[in-house]
């Protein structure tokens, strides 16, 4: 075997004594691109827990002439590994439904710390989507960024989906459920049916929900501002 094969009869020997047959394995060499960057990308993946279009922006930021296919290849060997769901998307007519939510977040603003809240409004059908920001989460706060969502998109959709915030709801349980009057009032004078998803189903809203992933990730991770203003132009460019 090793004169036919013209190797040395070491290595014949070595393979026959293997309980399979040998395989060719290249070593792993670092792209001479990513190496300044290794450290940045880890931390940003594991710690920070940055997406990877995030991670991305930023090294090229810092100076990454690299390409894509080999950030993300090397990305998905040092990325420790997360659980993640997967839902089948639920998809709606033009004009039929809006999903509206908002997340809370600490943000730099003037060299200070301060809590806001991101307001999204977003067609279930276009994925159209209008941001508000605001220092407040009361019902008038609430309310005041859903009326601006629907002034910006020029119409109303048949129905907009919320969760069940006291802002829209007086009693979240199914067998006592029941809207809260002043939001009905609200759903009544601009013309759509309030709809909500149930308690612990934050999926049936994901056309909402995911989108503050990508603000939390490419926007608000890292970013300071000078004053809340400030904060309210860079939200809507």
């Amino acid at each position: 075997i090793a004169k036919f094969l013209k190797v040395s009869h070491h290595t014949v020997k070595k393979a026959l004594n293997e309980e399979s047959p040998p395989e060719y394995k290249r070593p792993d060499k670092l792209n001479p691109d990513i190496e300044p960057f290794k450290e940045v990308i880890f931390e940003m993946a594991n710690v920070k827990k940055f997406k990877g279009s995030r991670i991305l922006e930023e090294i090229k930021s810092k100076g990454f002439k690299g390409g894509q296919t080999s950030f993300y290849f090397y990305l998905k060997k040092i990325k420790l590994e997360q659980k993640q769901k997967y839902f089948t998307p639920y998809e709606t007519a033009p004009g039929e439904q809006a999903q509206f939510d908002w997340s809370p977040y600490t943000v730099l603003i003037g060299k200070e710390l301060s809590k806001v809240n991101v307001f999204s409004y977003i067609h279930g059908f276009s994925r159209y989507q209008i941001l508000e920001v605001s220092l407040s989460q009361t019902q008038p706060a609430v309310f005041e960024a859903l009326e601006n969502s629907i002034r910006d998109s020029g119409g109303v959709c048949s129905r907009i989906q919320t969760d069940n915030a006291k802002a829209f709801i007086d009693n979240a349980s199914v067998n006592n459920f029941r809207w809260n009057q002043r939001y009905l009032h609200f759903c009544g004078h601009y013309g759509f049916s309030p709809s909500r998803s149930l308690p612990s189903h934050p999926w049936s809203k994901g056309k909402v929900e995911k989108p503050f992933s990508y603000i939390e990730n490419h926007f608000i991770a890292g970013a300071e501002f000078e004053s809340f203003e400030d904060l309210q132009i860079k939200l809507k460019a």
